[in-house]
């Protein structure tokens, strides 16, 4: 469906700032006394070399977001802090509370999602939503591109890892916050107790959200209102060069899911009443005395989903069709990483993970067909299944410093997995295994302080779901079956990248070129009977380049910055015997805006930022080379102003769509209207 966009669209908006961002080139070289702003190229990351590096120094395309920047967006939603990274776009399928990333086109399903290191597994075909409070985040560190030699299976498009935060470093201190959304007429409210005391660091947090239907430009969105909650701790204790640490996180969501009547229908209506997840984390890291390991970073860790699905659906033919899926995921594993000190080369890394993913499912399906009349006939059915993934899998690390200017990077993987159906009430028990070897290579040339040169070389690997595999699933009348032979999708990619710095300029592009296959997709299989049905097949390759790119320019001798954060991508599907590059990807997508920084009491500091966000137009289209989805190029004008004072108090306004504008992004339901929202949190 296409969605027309006022004013020309998202060239007409941003031309404008394009030409202000001009102006600071002709700036004298006066380097200002003010600090580079959090996320900048010094920021130390983890991944990307399994180790403690700058981004400045990082062989892969790394985004970090601190604290300080997290909480300068308020929201319910962790994937909205990640929306204006570059290379990373939204989706939620008609579902506000339920927020999952693209990165770099590859589909949610493809991107690793991580909390303190442990992977959320979905065995949807859509993939991991971002189910965590933001209130809980310590940082998030964001791997644009193939990683699963350090982070596992996948990590095609990406990863994300999310590190939530420890215990206090006062005997007692915490904070409340409180968020009002104009645009949901509801708000979120958090309250933290943290603190320490001698060897013993400790944090409870507790949160609550309760947002109605969003209102847009041309009215409500009804149903499309979400509620949830949260409760997180953490319980540290340190002896000497050693810590252990417990964390428990509890997180419940209730969501509607909105979807605008289809063609043929009477009804048809989506529910999640049920999205709850449980965690519970041991975790170590240390130095040892010991001359060949430097530091051992080990985890155990328990966790569980319980999901529940609901659809109805009424066609004008008189046929009714309801279905339910009620699922338990159940998941434990261990992590054991080593960091070793080998003398003449560098930072040596050597890793172990084990993972076991359990998914049991009961599903009913109730069907009245209207014929033969005059009663017509209903069906009953209820299936249950249970299903695992086994995943064993080694990996290493190598930096090897050539010079004092150019450090080089092996990295191999080595997986076992195993995915078997257990139990079934109504198909035959199978399995699926595979064994595979990856590899990256990255090298990083430094000719200065200012300069960062590098090239990456990576695979990615994706182990197909247990629904994909085995399970079936029928939802507005149509029926998906899983195949045990599929095989995993795969994927390499070549990166070429530049970071610059100079107290004043900073910026971080990268070119890359990606090629994936063995892509999993659906065909109509019309030999099961008189009712077709989809059966999921290795079908679809795609193709993908672009550059990414992030640049900040600061005036001389003032707190005036002007920056840009984008990217542009070409990606074609090729489904065999048709190809495309109509592949629901937007051509440019970004953010624009200039940022300033007063400081009108030493106790107080305010910030305010006018920023574009927008895309351009997205076409999709299947293997038949019909236009399944569409949507127009957009602008959006936003503004952002915040206060803090003496560390006690924060205050943020966000003003967005200023000019009222009918807008959707592809993927996402229609964007707000013209709203406001204010968030204030007081820490003691």
């Amino acid at each position: 469906m296409e969605l027309p966009t006022k004013g020309g669209g998202l060239g007409v908006l941003m031309a404008p700032l394009f030409a202000v961002a001009a102006i600071p080139a002709a700036v004298a070289d006066t380097v200002p006394s003010a600090e580079l702003r959090p996320g900048a190229l010094e920021t130390m990351v983890v991944l990307g070399t399994g180790t403690q590096t700058s981004i400045f120094e990082n062989p892969a395309s790394i985004t970090a977001l601190e604290a300080h920047e997290l909480r300068r967006t308020p929201t319910t939603s962790v994937a909205e802090l990640l929306r204006d990274v570059p290379g990373v776009r939204l989706f939620d399928d008609g579902t506000a509370g339920m927020k999952r990333i693209s990165i770099r086109g590859e589909t949610s399903r493809r991107v690793t999602i991580k909390v303190d290191g442990h992977a959320l597994t979905d065995h949807s075909p859509y993939g991991t939503p971002l189910l965590l409070d933001p209130a809980i985040i310590e940082r998030i560190e964001v791997v644009r591109g193939p990683s699963s030699v350090l982070s596992g299976s996948n990590a095609i498009g990406g990863v994300v890892n999310i590190i939530t935060r420890r215990g206090g470093e006062r005997p007692l201190e915490g904070s409340v916050s409180a968020t009002g959304f104009s645009a949901t007429r509801d708000y979120h409210s958090s309250a933290t107790l943290q603190g320490a005391s001698g060897a013993v660091d400790w944090r409870v947090t507790g949160s609550l959200a309760d947002e109605g239907d969003r209102r847009t430009p041309e009215g409500r969105l009804s149903p499309s209102g979400f509620e949830q909650d949260q409760l997180s701790t953490h319980f540290g204790f340190r002896q000497g060069d050693h810590y252990v640490a417990l964390k428990a996180e509890q997180y419940r969501l209730e969501a509607d899911v909105y979807n605008p009547l289809p063609e043929g229908f009477t009804e048809f209506s989506i529910r999640l009443p049920q999205r709850d997840l449980r965690k519970v984390g041991l975790f170590y890291e240390g130095e040892p005395s010991s001359p060949a390991v430097s530091r051992v970073e080990a985890s155990l860790y328990h966790q569980t989903v319980d999901r529940l699905f609901e659809n109805q659906a009424a066609m004008t033919s008189g046929m009714t069709v309801g279905t339910t899926s009620d699922d338990r995921q159940t998941t434990y594993g261990a992590d054991l990483q080593l960091e070793l000190a080998v003398t003449g080369l560098g930072s040596s890394v050597l890793g172990l993970e084990y993972e076991n993913d359990a998914l049991a499912t009961d599903k009913t399906s109730d069907v009245f067909m209207p014929f033969p009349p005059p009663a017509g006939q209903r069906s009953y059915t209820a299936t249950s299944d249970e299903a695992r993934i086994q995943t064993l899998s080694g990996y290493a690390q190598q930096a090897w410093e050539l010079n004092d200017d150019t450090t080089a990077y092996f990295g191999g993987r080595v997986y076992a997995v195993e995915a078997e159906l257990e139990a079934s009430s109504d198909k035959a028990l199978e399995r699926n295994t595979d064994t595979r070897a990856l590899g990256s290579l990255g090298l990083v040339y430094t000719p200065g302080d200012s300069w960062s040169l590098r090239a990456n070389l990576a695979q990615g690997y994706s182990y197909p779901t247990l629904q994909q595999l085995f399970l079936t699933t029928t939802a507005g009348g149509q029926t998906t079956v899983g195949n045990p032979e599929l095989l995993p999708e795969k994927a390499n990619t070549v990166e070429l990248g530049a970071r610059y710095r100079d107290g004043r300029l900073t910026l971080d592009a990268t070119l890359f070129h990606t090629r994936a296959e063995d892509y999993i997709g659906q065909e109509v299989d019309n030999t099961s009977g008189p009712q077709p049905i989809r059966r999921y097949v290795n079908i679809h390759q795609a193709t993908t380049t672009g550059l990414e790119l992030f640049g900040e320019h600061r005036l001389t001798a003032t707190d005036t910055a002007f920056y840009l954060s984008g990217s542009v991508l070409r990606r074609e599907y090729d489904f065999g015997e048709s190809q495309t590059y109509d592949s629901g990807t937007p051509r440019l997508a970004g953010r624009l805006g200039v940022r300033q920084e007063w400081m009108p009491a030493s106790a107080m500091r305010l910030e305010g930022d006018l920023f574009l966000r927008g895309e351009s137009e997205v076409r999709e289209r299947n293997a038949a080379g019909e236009l399944t989805s569409r949507t127009a190029g957009f602008g959006t004008l936003n503004a952002y102003l915040g206060l803090q004072y003496a560390d006690r108090l924060d205050v943020g306004l966000s003003l967005d769509n200023l000019l009222d504008k009918r807008y959707r992004s592809f993927g996402e339901l229609t964007g707000e209207e013209r709203s406001v929202t204010l968030t204030t949190t007081l820490h003691f």
